[in-house]
């Protein structure tokens, strides 16, 4: 009977053992487990927080920005029979105006239509530039009584006159006309040359009326 309750004893201390080592390993196992509210917030904080290079990367540097170019203003230039127009580059003067039913030579004869005539214009141009200078007539526009005209060629030169559609040498001076077949009782007409406003932002305008006639001087 004493055999038996020693064994008895035993057997409850082997059971107590094994099942308080058991509760402290559930413990411990538990406490690795666990986070906290606040390390929670600490990691989510670490998250949510941009890399330097990320919080930095739209942000321009100064030095670097490039600007606009300042966009230049467009010189809009008039002339009239009493004033020109002058810069460091070019020299514009209208120096006559005049009308014609018709020109005729020797050899060809311009003649306007019915209930027309011709106007013409006379222009004194100086090149002060280095380079030689085309007065080109794709960059001349007119409109007589707001009606857009195309400039008339002629075969006669008017007072002796040549085209101002020529080339004109460094520092050289050119003369010459240009034309159009109006009809008679016409009113205005309005004369743009954009040839120097690609290169100078330079744009030349003129506008006449047959008020303003008057004869250009005789051509050498």
């Amino acid at each position: 009977m004493k055999k038996f309750f020693k064994l008895f004893i035993a057997n409850m201390c082997i059971i107590v053992l094994f099942s308080s080592c058991g509760k402290a390993n559930s413990g411990i196992q538990s406490n690795s487990e666990v986070i906290t509210s606040g390390e929670k917030n600490n990691n989510e904080k670490k998250e949510a927080t941009p890399k330097p290079e990320e919080a930095t990367s739209n942000n321009l540097d100064p030095e670097t920005e490039q600007e606009p170019e300042d966009e230049k203003k467009l010189i809009q230039a008039s002339v009239d029979a009493q004033a020109g127009y002058a810069d460091a580059k070019h020299q514009v003067n209208i120096i006559g105006f005049k009308s014609y039913k018709k020109l005729e030579s020797k050899s060809y004869k311009d003649k306007a239509g019915k209930n027309k005539e011709f106007i013409v214009l006379f222009l004194e141009i100086n090149n002060s530039q280095n380079d030689s200078d085309y007065i080109n007539v794709n960059y001349l526009t007119a409109k007589v009584d707001e009606k857009k005209t195309e400039n008339k060629v002629l075969f006669n030169d008017p007072e002796g006159f040549k085209t101002v559609f020529q080339n004109i040498g460094p520092g050289k001076t050119a003369k010459g006309f240009v034309a159009w077949e109006v009809p008679s009782n016409w009113k205005e007409i309005k004369v743009i040359y954009n040839g120097w406003k690609d290169s100078d932002n330079l744009s030349i305008n003129c506008t006449l009326t047959p008020d303003d006639y008057f004869s250009p001087p005789k051509h050498n």
